[in-house]
């Protein structure tokens, strides 16, 4: 049945923010009304086809604002239901505080938290269901929100991290394509015109140059039109899971992102790995699930066949070895170091946080790398433009001194 959220007032005069089910708004309505409330406000959490209470979703931020609050509550001694309902009041998000509502009545009426999240795949993915699940099962759910927390500000800073790398670049390249434009759009048509009146022979790249500018300039809205037909192609390649999947295979192959990618994904299954066995994930389960936070295919493929290797008793260091393409070395050895004294979380919490380093170091050097080489573009880029348009500028300069 349909889930009503209302605001509504009591006897006494208070306000009183629930969640109530029902067939439909009318008995949602004369339910409350029947308890003596006063309703406020009443509308509907569900949409045909299922809950939809996210729109454009939470954030990651926001998810591990939850997991420290829910730590904090659950080790004070707070009942499961109270913490989520102070959460519920004190978060700033509508989308969190809307899902909470449903998590909360779904609670009260004595569903495992676990199995409430995971009817929203969309917003928590396998990682965060699993771990509730094993904190659920083992009396240490505070700990696995903890962990949780910890784990989702460590991906978080990561992918910031790798966003401001871009940032500096993307700007650069942004500006370029602008300023291309406005020459293409409005200078050189201009400099074409009166270039043409002056009846100059013109060098065959000066002419080149300006008859470009000048059909551009002559035909804005098939230039636009276009420029905005090859943008929309791009974003539906993108979308289309094969093509984005061929494409994202041939970027990661690339040089420098190649490397930052290796470091990337093996900091995220180490730390995926390490959260899930703190909380007391069987390593089997642990490895499965960690699989999925891997971006590049080829690894992902490695590790999905993990768990059945560890199943027939292999080691996980044994595994890495025998792969081709995977992991790099020292994660091998790091880990043979981890399983043979017991302390393999451990290990790969200090093999997350090293290859994290190993990031940041890398995208640093790429971005230092890269701003004097934009500078040396926009440079060549400049220098030539003036060299073809002062060339016809000295011709003219000369007619005139030899008409004198």
């Amino acid at each position: 049945m349909p889930i009503y959220k209302y605001k509504a007032k009591d006897k006494a005069g208070k306000i009183i923010e629930d969640v109530v089910q029902a067939a439909n708004k009318k008995e949602a309505s004369a339910f409350l009304q029947s308890n003596d409330l006063t309703i406020l406000t009443i509308k509907s959490l569900s949409k045909k086809g299922g809950i939809n209470l996210f729109g454009g979703g939470i954030s990651v931020s926001e998810k591990a604002a939850f997991c420290r609050f829910m730590a904090t509550m659950l080790r004070a001694g707070l009942p499961l239901p109270e913490a989520i309902d102070i959460l519920r009041q004190e978060t700033q998000s509508k989308k969190l505080q809307e899902v909470l509502f449903d998590i909360l009545f779904h609670i009260r009426k004595g569903e495992n938290l676990s199995t409430v999240i995971a009817k929203y795949k969309a917003e928590f993915d396998a990682v965060f269901l699993t771990m509730v699940k094993a904190g659920e099962e083992s009396g240490t759910l505070e700990k696995s929100f903890d962990y949780l927390a910890r784990q989702m500000l460590a991906s978080y800073e990561l992918s910031q991290k790798v966003k401001s790398s871009m940032m500096y670049p993307a700007i650069i390249i942004a500006a370029m394509i602008g300023n291309a434009g406005v020459m293409l759009g409005f200078v050189l048509p201009k400099m074409s015109d009166v270039f043409l009146s002056l009846n100059v022979e013109l060098p065959p790249l000066t002419r080149f140059v300006l008859g470009f500018g000048k059909t551009v300039g002559d035909n804005m809205a098939a230039t636009f039109g276009a420029f905005f037909a090859v943008i929309f192609v791009v974003i539906l390649l993108f979308l289309i899971k094969s093509t984005r999947t061929v494409i994202f295979s041939f970027v990661v192959k690339l040089p420098v992102i190649s490397k930052v990618m290796d470091q990337l994904d093996t900091a995220r299954f180490a730390r995926t790995l390490s959260t899930l066995l703190k909380s007391g994930v069987p390593i089997m389960v642990a490895l499965d699930v960690s699989s999925d936070v891997l971006k590049q295919p080829h690894l992902k493929k490695q590790a999905k066949l993990f768990s059945e290797s560890v199943s027939k008793g292999e080691s996980l260091a044994e595994i890495l070895t025998k792969q081709k393409r995977s992991f790099p070395v020292t994660m091998t050895q790091t880990i043979r170091a981890g399983e043979k004294t017991g302390s393999l979380e451990v290990v790969l919490e200090e093999l997350a946080t090293f290859y994290e380093l190993e990031v940041d170091y890398s995208l640093k050097r790429a971005t230092a790398l890269l701003e004097p080489l934009l500078m040396l573009v926009i440079g060549v880029a400049v220098g030539a433009m003036v060299v073809i348009m002062i060339t016809p500028i000295y011709s003219i300069v000369g007619g005139l001194q030899e008409g004198f």
